[in-house]
Formats: C-alpha cells, structure tokens, sequence
C-alpha cells in the first residue's frame, strides 16, 4: 500500500521533458488516454479495459491537483467503460446512422448544462466543508471544471447514441481543459488534450460529411 501511494504521487518522478519533471501517474493516465481514443477510433474493444485503467490514474491525478468536477468525472467514465465493454461484447454489429438533435434539443441540451454545471460547482465548493480531513485544499477553477465534467458526461453519451452534436460538445470541453491543465502546469496532460481537440476537430468534419451525406441520400 505504501508503493501505491509512492508510485502514484504526482511528486514521483518518471523522466523530464525540457525541464519539466513528469510523473508517473501522468505519464500513464496521458498515454493510455491517448491509447483509448486511437483504439476507439478503430472500433476495438481493448479501449475500454484501457479506458479503465485510465479513469484510475486520472481520479488519483485530479485529486492530487484539487481538480474534483474532474476527479468524480473519473467515475463516470469508469461505471461507462465497464458498460461500453459489456455491450460491446454482446453487440449484433447494427449500424445507426448519424443524427442531429435539432433545434429545441439543442437548446435543452445548452440549459441542462449551465443547470448541471451550477449544481456541481456548488457541491464541489463544499466539499472541503464537508470532508476536510480527505480535501484539504479547495478546488481551482471551480466553474470551468464543473463545466467539463458536465460536458464530458453529455457528450460521451451523445456519442454512444451516434449524436451529431458530441463532437462539437468535446471541442468545447477540449478547450476549456486545455487552458484549466496550462493553468494548472502539467504540460503533458494538456498536450494530450491538445491531440484530443484534433481529433474532435477531425471527428466533427467527418461526422457532418457522413451526415449530411445521409441526409441527401434520404431526401
């Protein structure tokens, strides 16, 4: 146990980059992250077991540099990789094609957000209050935090359901982390959430095309 809380401290050092020390719980959340998305972008089933470990290493990583929206996201994704797992394997390989939520949906999806980012930026903010021997610091960025998780949770479920929208959501949710993990100096997290926003990019652009292209062929 003590090797565990040795080896995932953001302070055990792994190797350094242009001066900047990186650890080894960065270094393995960062890089099965970056292992998850390639995998997942060639529809193989290891990204979720991947995909498990990785929400491991970032909950501990998160908690570490009082980033708590992002630490309780951790859970999310892992009950969500166990999930996407499970049907995976039991999939019958239909294919749904790629949809648009529409204008009221999108306009419900914008207010359950700000909805959802409130209430856990408020839930958040008090949790040193309500557990101060386990946060002892209280957390940064409370409202931009919140936001990503809320947003994170959307849109991983807008993508399983094959929802134009998921795409555009993680660009959003990509900046943000991009700017909240410069912020907060951890350099290797953010260059792998630079990689993510390219690919959302990517995934935006050819969602649309395979999306309109239906959309044509239907009319």
């Amino acid at each position: 146990m003590t090797d565990f809380f040795l080896y995932g401290s953001i302070e055990f050092p792994l190797f350094s980059v242009f001066g900047y020390t990186i650890s080894l719980i960065e270094f393995l959340g960062t890089s099965s992250g970056l292992v998850c998305v390639y995998l997942a972008s060639r529809n193989h089933i290891l990204t979720w077991p991947i995909g498990i470990f990785n929400s491991i290493c970032f909950f501990f990583l998160f908690f570490q540099i009082q980033l708590y929206s992002d630490m309780l996201l951790q859970i999310y994704f892992f009950g969500s990789s166990i999930y996407g797992w499970y049907v995976w394997r039991k999939r019958t390989g239909a294919y749904i094609k790629i949809q648009s939520l529409g204008k009221i949906k999108n306009l419900v999806l914008v207010f359950v957000i700000l909805c959802g980012t409130y209430f856990l930026g408020e839930t958040t903010s008090r949790l040193p209050l309500w557990f101060p021997q386990v946060f002892v610091k209280p957390p940064e960025f409370l409202y931009w935090d919140a936001f990503t998780t809320v947003a994170s949770i959307i849109a991983n479920f807008l993508l399983a359901q094959r929802k134009l929208e998921s795409w555009f959501l993680w660009v959003f949710v990509d900046v943000v982390c991009i700017t909240i993990y410069s912020l907060k100096e951890i350099p290797f997290v953010t260059l792998e959430y630079i990689v993510f926003l390219l690919i959302a990019f990517y995934g935006c652009y050819h969602w649309y095309k395979e999306y309109k292209l239906h959309s044509n062929g239907n009319q």
